[in-house]
């Protein structure tokens, strides 16, 4: 089954700090009150550290995580992602 997201709700998430540059995207599923946060390993040089079976969107990256909440608040996503980068020790 394939997931369907909704072209109207889109996010972008930064990390900025220490002389970092990262930003992944977030999208909203069609169906569900599901947002899910697509990072581009490649275009930033890193290794792929997700499951080979993980979904991956073209130009936007390899989903790494999911958001579960109807809305996405902009800084709790950060929160989010920056915890992301830490545990997987890209920052």
């Amino acid at each position: 089954m394939d997931i369907l997201y909704d072209n109207k709700y889109h996010l972008h998430l930064g990390f900025y700090e220490d002389n970092c540059d990262y930003e992944s995207i977030a999208f909203k599923r069609q169906s569900k009150d599901i947002w899910d946060i697509f990072f581009d390993f490649k275009g930033y040089g890193i290794k792929n550290i997700t499951p080979e079976s993980e979904l991956t969107l073209g130009p936007f990256g390899t989903r790494i995580f999911s958001i579960y909440n109807k809305e996405i608040e902009y800084d709790n996503g950060v929160q989010q992602f920056k915890q992301w980068l830490s545990i997987n020790k890209i920052i």
